[in-house]
Parts: structure tokens; C-alpha cells; sequence
């Protein structure tokens, strides 16, 4: 073609150029997709059919290099990024010696094979070697879509990017300069001073920039992402400048900056956006633009050399993949996504290409060769992880993950513009991300203003959730806005808790004393006093993403409380998801079994116990070792519960007072059992000794029911006359006689920290006062259940349901009789558990 619309080709007008290339970014991805084929390589044939050497509508000119450059170095910056920095620790030794297998067999089989099968000299040998023994992760795109970044062999595939193509760099330097005589020991010292200086430049001095960053300045996210960019490519260009190549330049950037910039957050979504819908499809179609198809009809040594270097690529590259995968006995899904990510050919083959034929150390056939070889894997290679990368990431679904018993829903009350971001970005690092709930933000407006028809209390929360929702949207996360009217906010968080059973609550504390305070004000502890859910109590002073490392203090007795282990496991994923190690100090208790709650739970992070022995000397340390790379989460305990002390209560306004950023984690208080969970109830944990009456002498129901309602409720309590009330003179509906002589009465009780059953046993048999009972048998057990009124109605019917199926058993009315002692009674109940279907 030598026109289009009466313009001459190849197009020359930069506006119509940008078109052509967005319309393409555009469509070829979506008819690939139809035929199903990886949207991926669209772009890349797309450039080849619209490149010179077909169509002649676009020719690699100087904006679309720009590009294409510019999005090769971002996909190596967003495959560091996006590791796994703790994964990668781990998997480091793997990530070695995958490198150096996947460069040494290419590497040695293509300098043998070019030398003395095809007749090349050795320096181009050994650079054309070098070109097929590094690899570039063009499929990365398709490994971030499908969700298995984190995978150990992705990891150890992306970490062994860093030795090979190193390597093939550091050989296509060597080789370039012993070409031109330049081997000298001046060389060999100036190149290894001036990568050490670099290096160490950008790990130790990066981190501090980009924390002071991303603490100091505040603008929506836009300047973060600038600064990022800014980063990236002055990061990648001073690679280049010390004698390596830019992309290692990129990637270490990358690797950097990955602690700071967590994958739920907003400036991440950016990053992610931003390369996969704009930056990398220009680098696919330039690649696809490099192909000049015209050679493959001009010279049979074009054809030899491109097979050649292809065959050789392709076949060490899957006998790289397959030896590692057997060394760590990864699956055979694992392996040919190995080979995938490993066998396309771009950055460092490119470098080494260009430079070669410069040099006149290879010529025309080899340059072709070369070009033709990348387009075959850059098909290749994200046609195999696409179809494997689904298998892996089923695989991963399948894996040991332990879900939890309830749905988690997120509340996040809101009162304060400046910190609803804050309160979001908790919520989002604590959220799941197999979750399929919404995250609810909330706000309370008094009944007060309501009735005073005062509008701008309504608009002011308006503004606020809206504010909070457009965060969300941001940050990818599902929102479900709530706004309530109650007589106070404390009750319209309890009352929102309780509608939408809600798991969790994060909450933010500005840290200010109060005339009312206990702990942290009366809205906070009111909440909770009423709400038995998890809360995190948030007093931040700088981003959430800033932090290296929580350093979490456990008091004494905590792992007692029902909801210590689903505590446990959000501390670990909230690690996870910052990339943070966890050193926790354990207050006034052994260590040892705390750290083996900590390895139950399967979330790979670093983990490092402290034994204390007073709260004063927690105060010594939290006071002396930490900086501002710390978060601190003190795990509380509500007022009554089993791990409760006093200290519990000053330490958070210490905190405070000391400039410190926290979050006061408090455990769930529902029952562990979770009654209408897959886990059958065990009356035999929830019987204590002090609930228990095996020699019952009331001479009336009412007398019996108090004296076993006084065991959990006593008769001090304002309660205890209401319940009493509940329990023995309302509706029969309240009682039930599962069995001629055993009655089980529920109520649900106001403030009650999780369930509490009391069972008494009466030898000789009484009545029921002022009731009609079913039969004439004299009633000789009686069952008390208990649960929090801040539950659900649900929930309550669900474990009477479970205490009925119990006591309905024909001979259970025989052995309860039968038991002189406690432990008797527990034992049998036990049994009973274990012998349930």
C-alpha cells in the first residue's frame, strides 16, 4: 500500500499515528479473546501486519520507540512491584539456582551449537548465546490478571529475571569491549564500584525518599504517581549510566518500592491501570513493528538462523523449567508456566542485538534471526501461561485456605473528612481477597437534627460517605454506604452492626483526653461495650502504607478469648498485605504458645517473639525500639473478659501521648462454636463448673431458674430480674420440654460477653408455678441459654437449635440423673460430641 484516505504511507502525522495505535490497543485484544487466543499478543501481530514490511501504515519511528521503551521498562517495574517481598525471601535460594539454570544450559547449548555447528566466530557465538539465555516477562500482564503473582514457582520465575538478565548483560558488556580491546583490570573495578554504588544508592536511599513522600505530601494521589514515574525512569536511566542496562535499573526500582506501595491501595490501581491499558500495548506493537517479514522470502539463512535460535530457546528453556520444577516438586501446571514467563526473548535480547550488529559482530541474517525469534516466543510464551496460569490459579483456590466461619463485613464509621481515607485503606488491607462482601461505611446523624428538619447534617454526612465511596472505587473495593438516625452515634454503629452483621469495625480515635473518657471516649467505649464483634480502634499519624513492621503486644491469657484466632489471622494478612514482618511482644506470659497460634494460621510472614515481663517494661520498649517505620497493635481485651487488665485501658492514650501511630485490635467476643457453622456445639466447653446444679432442691420452677440465672448473671445486676422475668413468667413460647421432664428456657441479655449455659438437675421433680405444662411429669432438668441480645435473631435460633438437638436424645434424662459429679457430666456430653453425626 502506498496511501490510505490520499495520505502517503507509512503514516507520518503523529495525531493519526496515536489513533492507529490506540485503535489497535483497542480491538486486537478483543478479537484475539473472541478466538480464544491471549489478548495479549494482538498488539504484537497487529504490528507486524501494519509494519513496513506488510501493510506500511506505521513504521517504527521515533514516538512509538519512545513508547515502546517506555513500557518495556514499566513491565519490569511492575514485576517487581507486584513480588511478594517475604515470598521472595523465602524462595530466594530457589530463585538462584533457577537462574542460573535457565542461563547456564542456553547459554553453553547455543555457544556450541553457533560455534561448530553453524560456523560462527566465538564472540558472536557467545553474544548470540546470550540472547536466548536471558528472558523478558512479556506474559506478566496475564500472571497479574489471573492472580498468581504470588505463586512460589511465579516467584521464583520472576526472581531468577534479576540473575539472567544480568548476566546477559554483564556478557554483552564483556564481549563488546573485548571486541574493541577493552578488557582491561580498570574496566573490571570501574564496573563492579559503579554497580555496588548503584545498587546500594537505590535500596538505601529510595526508601527514605519515598516515605517522606508519601507522609509530606498530599494532593488526591496525583503527585504520588508522578513521583513514581519520576523514580522508575531516572532509577532506570542511571543503570544504563554505570555500564548495565536499564531494564535491571527498572526492576530494582520495582523491588524497592514494593514494601511502600501495598496491592489494595490507590496508588497501586493507578500503576496497574495505567501500564496495562496504555504504556505496555505500545511496547507489544513495537515489538510486532521490529518483524520484517520481506526476509523470510529473501534468505535461507535468515530461515536457519531463526530456527535455530528458536529451537535452542525454546528447548533449554523447558529443560530449565522442567529441572527446577522437579527440584521443587512444583506441579506440571507450574512448570509450563515457568517455561512461559521464561521463554520469551525482548529486552536484554534486543540490547544485545543492537549493540552486536553496531558492532559489525553479527550481521544482517543474525539481526532478523533475532527479530523473528521474538516475535515466535513473545506468541509463544503468553499463549502457554495463559493456558496453564488458569490451571494454576485453580489450583490455588483448591489449596489449604482456611475461610472464615461467617462472612466478613467490614463497618467503617465515619466522623472526620481528613481521616476517612485513612479508615478505608484499614478496611481494604483487612479485607479478604476472596471476600465477595461489601465494605459498609457509616455515618450517624442524630435524631435531634433529624427532628429539627437541620439539612445541613444530613448534607455533611452526604459529603462524607461520598468522599469515602469515591476512595473505594479507587481502590477497587465494593462499597455499600450506610447512613443512619439514632440517638446516639455509639448506637447507630451498634444498631448498623447488628442489621448487617457486620464482623469487623474500624474506627478511628483522634487521640484527644476527654472528661468522659475511660479509654478512648465515650462513643468508642460505649461501642464497645455493646458490640461483640472485632474492632480495630485506628490513631494513625501517617499512611498505612509507609510501615515496614507491626509490632503487635499481647497480654497475658489473650489466646483464652473466643476470637484470638480469627485476630491472628487478620494480623498475619494484614502483614501480608503490607509487606511487613510482625514482632510481637508477649506481656507477662510464655512465648512459645503464642508462636505455635501464629504458625497455625497459613499465611507466609515474618514473625519474631519477645517475652515481657511487665507492662512497664512494654512501655521501655515500645517507647525505645520503636521509629516511625512501626505500627504498633495492641491486642486489647473488653472489660470482664478472661484476658482484661487494667493496664489495658491507660496504654492506648501512653500511645498517644508519645506520637506513636497504632491500632487497638479487639478480638471478636461471639463464641468460638459458631452456632449454624459447619462445627458441631460442645456443650462440654461451654458447661463450667460454676453453671452447673446436680443437687437442685427449689421447691418451685421459678426458684430453680434463679438459682441457676444467679451462676451467670448475678442478682446485683439490673439484668437479672428482667431475664428472671424472660425466663420463668412469659410466654410458654419461651420454654420448651424437649423431653418429658427436661425444659430448656433461652433469653437473649443485654451486655452479655458471648454465650452462657447453666444446666441444674432436680432428683425429686417439681411443677411449674403458674404454667400448663404439656404432661404430668414432673420437670427434673433444667437448661438456661443465654446469648448476647447484640446478636442475631438468627444466631440465637441457631444454637438453641444445637442445645435441643442435645437434650432430645430418649436415655439423656437416665444419665443426667445418673451423674453425681461435674466431671461425670462433662465427660458424657463429650462422648456425646464425638459420636454425633
Amino acid at each position: 500500500m502506498e496511501s490510505i484516505l490520499g495520505m502517503p504511507l507509512p503514516v507520518e502525522d503523529p495525531i493519526l499515528i496515536f489513533g492507529i495505535c490506540m485503535v489497535v490497543i483497542l480491538a486486537a485484544p478483543l478479537i484475539f479473546e473472541r478466538f480464544k487466543l491471549p489478548g495479549l499478543i494482538g498488539p504484537i501481530v497487529a504490528g507486524v501486519v501494519l509494519g513496513t514490511s506488510v501493510l506500511n501504515v506505521l513504521e517504527r519511528g521515533q514516538a512509538i520507540e519512545l513508547l515502546g521503551n517506555v513500557g518495556l521498562l514499566y513491565i519490569m517495574f511492575l514485576s517487581g512491584l507486584e513480588i511478594n517481598m517475604s515470598q521472595f525471601r523465602k524462595n530466594r535460594d530457589r530463585s538462584f539456582i533457577f537462574g542460573v539454570i535457565t542461563f547456564t544450559i542456553p547459554q553453553l547449548a547455543g555457544t556450541l551449537i553457533f560455534r561448530y555447528l553453524l560456523g560462527f566466530d566465538w564472540p558472536a557465538a557467545i553474544l548470540i548465546a546470550s540472547m536466548f539465555a536471558s528472558h523478558t516477562l512479556v506474559p506478566y500482564p496475564i500472571i497479574s490478571r489471573l492472580g498468581i503473582m504470588k505463586n512460589d514457582a511465579v516467584v521464583t520465575t520472576v526472581g531468577g529475571t534479576i540473575l539472567t538478565d544480568t548476566v546477559a548483560l554483564l556478557v554483552l558488556v564483556v564481549v563488546a569491549r573485548g571486541f574493541e580491546g577493552e578488557l582491561t583490570t580498570r574496566f573490571w573495578i570501574s564496573l563492579a564500584l559503579a554497580m555496588v554504588i548503584y545498587v546500594a544508592a537505590v535500596i538505601y536511599l529510595l526508601p527514605p525518599l519515598a516515605r517522606w513522600f508519601f507522609r509530606n505530601v498530599e494532593d488526591g494521589g496525583k503527585s504520588e504517581f508522578v513521583f513514581v514515574l519520576a523514580v522508575v525512569f531516572i532509577g532506570a536511566f542511571l543503570a544504563r549510566a554505570v555500564g548495565t542496562e536499564a531494564i535491571l535499573g527498572a526492576f530494582l526500582v520495582g523491588l524497592t518500592l514494593n514494601r511502600l506501595i501495598p496491592e489494595r491501595s490507590r496508588l497501586m490501581t493507578r500503576i496497574q491501570f495505567f501500564g496495562e491499558a496504555f504504556i505496555i500495548p505500545f511496547f507489544l506493537i513495537f515489538i510486532g513493528l521490529l518483524v520484517d517479514v520481506s526476509v523470510l522470502f529473501s534468505s535461507l539463512t535468515a530461515w536457519i538462523v531463526m530456527i535455530s535460535m528458536l529451537a535452542t530457546n525454546v528447548i533449554t528453556k523447558f529443560i530449565a523449567a522442567g529441572v527446577t520444577r522437579r527440584i521443587y516438586n512444583y506441579t506440571p501446571a507450574e512448570g509450563w508456566v515457568m517455561f512461559g514467563l521464561s521463554t520469551c526473548e525482548a529486552a536484554a535480547t534486543l540490547a544485545a542485538t543492537l549493540v552486536g550488529y553496531e558492532l559489525g559482530i553479527i550481521g544482517d541474517d543474525v539481526l532478523n534471526g533475532v527479530v523473528l525469534m521474538i516475535f515466535a516466543t513473545c506468541i509463544l510464551g503468553p499463549s502457554v501461561v495463559d493456558r496453564f496460569g488458569r490451571q494454576v490459579a485453580r489450583q490455588q483456590e483448591d489449596q489449604q485456605y482456611e475461610p472464615r466461619q461467617a462472612p466478613q463485613r467490614i463497618l467503617v464509621p465515619l466522623a472526620n473528612p481528613s481521616t476517612s481515607e485513612a479508615l478505608v485503606n484499614v478496611a481494604a488491607l483487612l479485607r479478604d481477597q476472596k471476600s465477595e462482601e461489601t465494605v459498609y461505611p457509616l455515618t450517624v446523624i442524630a435524631e435531634e437534627s433529624e427532628a429539627d428538619n437541620t439539612e445541613s447534617s444530613v448534607a455533611a454526612a452526604e459529603r462524607l460517605l461520598a468522599h469515602a465511596v469515591v476512595h473505594a472505587v479507587e481502590l477497587d473495593l465494593p462499597v455499600n454506604p450506610v447512613t443512619r438516625v439514632a440517638r446516639n452515634p455509639a448506637s447507630g454503629v451498634v444498631e448498623a452492626a447488628m442489621e448487617r452483621r457486620i464482623s469487623d469495625i474500624v474506627i478511628g480515635w483522634n487521640g484527644n483526653r476527654s472528661a468522659r473518657q475511660r479509654i478512648f471516649g465515650s462513643v468508642i467505649d460505649q461501642m464497645l461495650e455493646q458490640t461483640p464483634q472485632q474492632v480495630w480502634v485506628c490513631k494513625l499519624n501517617h499512611p498505612v502504607n509507609t510501615f515496614q513492621r507491626l509490632v503487635v503486644v499481647l497480654p497475658a491469657v489473650i489466646d483464652h478469648n473466643p476470637g484470638f484466632y480469627e485476630a491472628v489471622r487478620s494480623l498475619k494478612h494484614l502483614a501480608y498485605q503490607l509487606g511487613a514482618n510482625l514482632q510481637v511482644l508477649v506481656v507477662n506470659d510464655g512465648a512459645e504458645p503464642y508462636r505455635q497460634h501464629f504458625e497455625d494460621v497459613p499465611i507466609e510472614v515474618s514473625i519474631g517473639f519477645m517475652e515481657v515481663a511487665s507492662w512497664d517494661e512494654t512501655h521501655m520498649a515500645l517507647q525505645d525500639s520503636s521509629s516511625d517505620k512501626d505500627l504498633i497493635v495492641l491486642m486489647s481485651a473488653r472489660e470482664g473478659t478472661v484476658a482484661y487488665d487494667r493496664a489495658l485501658e491507660r496504654l492506648p492514650q501512653t500511645l498517644a501521648d508519645l506520637q506513636l501511630s497504632f491500632l487497638v485490635l479487639y478480638p471478636s467476643e461471639k463464641d468460638a462454636q459458631s452456632f449454624g457453622a459447619a462445627q458441631p456445639m460442645s456443650l462440654a466447653r461451654l458447661l463450667s463448673q460454676e453453671r452447673v446444679r446436680l443437687d437442685l432442691t427449689a421447691t418451685t420452677y421459678e426458684e430453680a431458674v434463679d438459682t441457676l440465672l444467679s451462676t451467670a448473671i448475678d442478682r446485683d445486676d439490673p439484668r437479672h430480674e428482667s431475664v428472671l422475668k424472660a425466663l420463668a413468667f412469659d410466654d410458654v413460647g419461651y420454654a420448651s420440654e424437649v423431653l418429658p421432664g427436661v425444659i430448656i428456657s433461652h433469653a437473649r441479655v443485654p451486655k452479655l460477653k458471648g454465650t452462657r449455659l447453666c444446666l441444674g438437675v432436680h432428683r425429686r421433680g417439681m411443677q411449674r408455678d403458674g404454667q400448663t405444662p404439656r404432661t404430668s411429669q414432673l420437670i427434673h432438668v433444667v437448661v438456661l441459654l443465654l446469648t448476647p441480645a447484640q446478636g442475631t435473631t438468627q444466631d440465637h435460633l441457631a444454637q438453641l437449635a444445637a442445645v435441643a438437638q442435645y437434650f432430645s436424645q430418649g436415655d439423656l434424662l437416665e444419665k443426667l440423673m445418673a451423674c453425681t459429679t461435674v466431671d461425670q457430666l462433662q465427660g458424657w456430653f463429650e462422648q456425646q460430641a464425638l459420636v454425633r453425626p
